[in-house]
């Protein structure tokens, strides 16, 4: 069985002993649409000479100061979160050792996250922009971005941002059914800026196996299937200065399938009229109707707890992973959308949330664990 073991960096150095010996639990919240997020609770104490409290009046975790979680599991060692420090609380008990200090810490976009802006961005691309904003040397992030297609110019139509960086590029990101996130590289460590499309089709991070004995990886598993959830999507939208109709209509999900059965339906389909755009062209109004019939196919949800030991690996979310055992229907590829790594005197354990656009084991379907057996 796989070794666990972490390492925690305080502004680019390793935390000091008395900080790594007063951890309690580490949580860290790996998430598609949320920025990813870092929580510590350490305890503290009265010092030896009654001068001071532990850990509390050092001032380690100042506001911003950078935390950098790495984490091996056997011979594997990667960078798991680069948070920056945004809230900490400290409860003070009356009973010897149950004083504690909670340290939360978001993601680099937090950084992207302090101004407010009006800024005009004339003759560019969403792509293009998303570039510019993503290497901004105040981030230090290397960009991967997606090209968009549309090119709007200043003559027929003028962008304009209102509101922070992170906010402007997630509404960009939202009408082109893209996701907008920071990650850091696990095999780098540098941070890296995204904005493109989910990418369900890539290759799996391993295999889940719901109760298939001494197979078995995980420690719970459940799923569901909300058969309401998936529409097709309809708009229409005004060009103002030819003053005709662009309408767009979207009936299947572009992300690759994960299943044998589509979640959209062929037949009884739910029809969903997305108004209130701001777009005016067909081909805008055709990707932002593209991009909601992608999120509601998204209708397959499981959630569950890794025996982080008997997996021997790391569970990353924005990437797919399969899972077998959990019957015809709900076993195959999901896409990770939320793991929650915990680090505590139990050991480590993280919990799952995954998501499917359809149902069933297609043929071609091949079961490889993480160390690479069918």
């Amino acid at each position: 069985m796989p070794a666990v073991a972490y390492q925690l960096l305080i502004n680019g150095s390793p935390a000091p002993p008395q900080v790594m010996a007063a951890i309690q639990q580490i949580e860290v919240e790996d998430h598609a649409d949320l920025a990813d997020m870092m929580r510590l609770r350490l305890a503290f104490a009265i010092a030896e000479d009654g001068s001071r409290w532990t850990l509390v009046d050092e001032n380690l975790f100042t506001r911003l100061a950078e935390l950098r979680l790495s984490i091996t599991v056997g011979d594997t060692t990667e960078t798991l979160i680069t948070a920056h420090v945004i809230r900490t609380s400290a409860d003070f008990s009356n009973l010897p050792g149950e004083s504690s200090l909670d340290v939360l810490a978001m993601d680099p976009t937090v950084l992207m996250n302090l101004e407010e802006k009006v800024r005009d961005w004339p003759d560019m691309s969403d792509s293009e922009i998303a570039n510019v904003i993503l290497s901004d040397a105040a981030y230090g992030l290397e960009p991967v971005v997606e090209e968009t297609s549309l090119h709007r110019m200043l003559a027929d139509h003028q962008v304009i941002q209102r509101g922070t960086d992170i906010q402007f590029l997630r509404r960009l990101a939202r009408r082109n059914g893209f996701e907008c996130y920071v990650e850091v590289n696990p095999s780098s460590g540098d941070p890296e800026g995204h904005f493109h499309s989910p990418d369900p089709g890539q290759t799996p991070q391993g295999v889940l196996s719901v109760n298939l004995g001494e197979s078995t990886n995980v420690n719970s598993f459940s799923a569901s299937y909300d058969m309401i959830r998936p529409a097709t999507v309809e708009t229409v939208g005004l060009e103002i200065e030819g003053q005709s109709d662009q309408e767009a209509s979207v009936s299947e999900s572009r992300l690759t399938q994960l299943g044998d059965d589509p979640a959209v339906p062929a037949e009884h389909t739910r029809t969903v009229l997305l108004t209130q755009t701001g777009l005016d062209k067909t081909s805008e109004l055709q990707a932002a109707a593209q991009a909601l019939v992608d999120d509601l196919a998204w209708a397959i949800r499981a959630e569950g707890e890794l025996n982080t030991v008997v997996y021997g690996d790391v569970l990353r979310a924005k990437r797919p992973v399969q899972v077998r055992g959990a019957g015809l229907q709900f076993s195959g590829t999901y896409y990770v959308e939320r793991v929650l790594h915990t680090f505590n005197g139990e050991g480590y354990t993280q919990r799952f949330t995954l998501r499917r656009n359809a149902l069933g084991i297609p043929q071609t379907e091949t079961f490889v664990d993480v160390g690479g057996n069918q």
